[in-house]
């Protein structure tokens, strides 16, 4: 496609469909409603968007059975990827009873969890169910070898190209990209490169080859110029956003509160120590612990000296009022910029540097916040950019609040982050409703003229949220920075599961955010994002257009 066609591109396509693409190009569940969507208006569309799913996910039964009802679909897909996607459609099936198979995972006894699919496995070695379930195991526990074990087994030869592309991003995971090269290439063959092309141009960063990164992303974004993820990573490889660091401009206050997590604290304050400070000043403030957490806490104001400054105080006053405590402090209302940062994170060397790069190139922003993963399986992403969506069956007009329901008024944020793993899909910088509080950037006088983070929503859940939602009301959206990346640590095993106390607590701030914000403001923050997002992206392509980016060739 023209450069000139790529522009117009995104004015023209149907708005029910722009608004899902405008969430991104990746993740199986997303691609195949979005691709559902468009089955009569756009089928040429649909087609691309259906075969990505299938892509996506291609071990899924449900997935390969819903695309065969659909009327002469595969027929327009290459006939390697019907054969493998009947294949899979005939050879998978969940068990009826699965239910000590949930209660394991639930537990995330990890051991019992991967012993019992090989048992399975070898009961049903025909059932693809398990092997399904396998991988699903080894991506989110970062067990990738044992998902490699899973795809070298002998099988069918139908299945071959599902196998080329796992085997191609579990080997990619592992570190071994010559090998994951090698697959991507034969899975390609069937599945057509512009699918592969995200986890092409993570390889190609892995060896510097930032030529070949920008050629096979340019090259899928001309043939199918919806992949609005691939085009976000391109402009931001091009502009060397993805390396860019840059200073804070002003003082910085880096803030912190604590109750009775005195490991995690102090994992946290010593990330912050290896890290490039500057002149950024810590604040503390210990929510009332009654555990080790003041010994951490001496013996880190002596590491940092005149940088850490302590606020003690002798009962817990949640979230919130812990926020706004800090935030008022006289020597935080004199920094140019102020962050909050969870006791539960470690952060890189060069975070603060990252932020600075963001706070360059989106300097008007309500907040800048950063791509979150999993501590103990960094391939699993908690938080990334995030998005209103209204839930299915929720769209249009409706009471502004209705307090009988359990969702007064229901609205959620994108998940495509769940869908997949972390290869490098949310490697970009943009606008967007909210980013994840526990590594939170504002301007101190933007925050400090929103107001404060709610008491209603004491002791914690959604104040962080809500917070960015008020930004985003006055058109102050905040800015994803997904090259600067934090580890999220906490528990794992049985003592990951919250108590119903807590659990109760959060899906209680979550009924009174959504009372707080009634459907026409919510509405109004998502038509004023979707074209916050429009012209984001559309500015981004016509940079790339003009500087002859779309006239790349394929990378040999």
């Amino acid at each position: 496609m023209e450069a000139s066609s790529i522009e117009n591109y995104w004015s023209e396509i149907d708005s029910s469909v722009r608004a899902k693409l405008l969430l991104g190009s990746v993740g199986g569940k997303h691609l195949l409603e979005t691709g559902k969507r468009c089955l009569e208006s756009t089928p040429q569309l649909a087609v691309e968007l259906l075969l990505a799913a299938y892509t996506a996910n291609p071990l899924d039964g449900n997935t390969a059975r819903q695309l065969l009802n659909i009327e002469a679909l595969v027929s327009f897909f290459p006939s390697a990827v019907v054969k493998c996607i009947s294949f899979v459609a005939e050879n998978w099936a969940r068990p009826k009873n699965i239910s000590y198979f949930l209660r394991i995972i639930s537990k995330r006894d990890n051991l019992k969890i991967r012993s019992y699919i090989l048992s399975c496995i070898e009961k049903e070695p025909e059932n693809l169910f398990w092997i399904q379930q396998g991988l699903i195991y080894a991506g989110a526990n970062s067990d990738f070898d044992f998902g490699i074990k899973l795809l070298s087994a002998e099988l069918s030869p139908e299945l071959f190209p599902a196998v080329n592309g796992a085997k191609a991003f579990f080997y990619f995971m592992s570190g071994d990209n010559a090998e994951s090269f090698k697959f991507l290439n034969a899975a390609s063959e069937a599945f057509g490169f512009a699918n592969f092309a995200n986890l092409a141009a993570s390889i190609f960063l892995e060896f510097d080859d930032r030529e070949s990164a920008v050629n096979i992303l340019s090259a899928s974004v001309q043939t199918q110029p919806w992949r609005s993820t691939e085009t976000l990573r391109l402009y931001d490889i091009v502009c060397d956003l993805d390396s860019k660091k840059t200073p804070l401009l002003g003082k910085v206050a880096i803030l912190l509160y604590s109750y009775n997590k005195f490991d995690e604290l102090d994992a946290t304050l010593g990330s912050l120590h290896r890290s490039e400070l500057g002149g950024a000043k810590i604040f503390v403030l210990d929510n009332g612990s009654s555990d080790s957490t003041a010994e951490v806490l001496d013996r880190w104001k002596d590491e940092f000296e005149d940088r850490m400054v302590r606020i003690n105080l002798p009962v817990n006053i949640g979230a919130a009022a812990a926020r706004n405590w800090l935030m008022n402090l006289p020597e935080v209302k004199a920094c140019g910029f102020a962050i909050y940062l969870d006791d539960d994170v470690e952060v890189f060397p060069d975070w603060l540097l990252r932020f600075g790069a963001a706070a360059a190139e989106y300097p008007d922003a309500g907040a800048w916040g950063c791509k979150v993963v999993d501590y103990s399986s960094p391939a699993v992403m908690q938080s990334v950019d995030l998005h209103l969506v209204q839930p299915s069956g929720e769209e249009g007009d409706g009471p502004e609040v209705d307090l009988t329901k359990i969702a007064p008024n229901p609205f959620k944020v994108s998940d495509l982050h769940h869908q997949v793993l972390d290869s490098g899909y949310f490697d970009y910088m943009r606008p967007c409703a909210s980013v994840t509080g526990c590594c939170h950037m504002f301007r101190t006088e933007k925050l400090l003229d929103n107001g404060g983070f709610s008491l209603f929503l004491s002791p914690s859940q959604y104040d962080d949220m809500e917070h960015d939602l008020r930004n985003s009301l006055k058109g102050e959206f905040a800015v994803y920075q997904g090259h600067l990346r934090i580890f999220h640590r906490k528990n794992t095993g049985a003592a990951s599961r919250i108590s119903v106390t807590h659990e109760g607590n959060a899906l209680g701030n979550k009924y009174k955010m959504q009372a707080m914000h009634p459907r026409s403001e919510i509405l109004k923050i998502m038509a004023d994002e979707e074209k916050f997002l429009q012209l984001d992206l559309k500015k981004k392509i016509k940079y790339l257009a003009d500087n002859g980016f779309f006239e790349s060739q394929l990378p040999k």
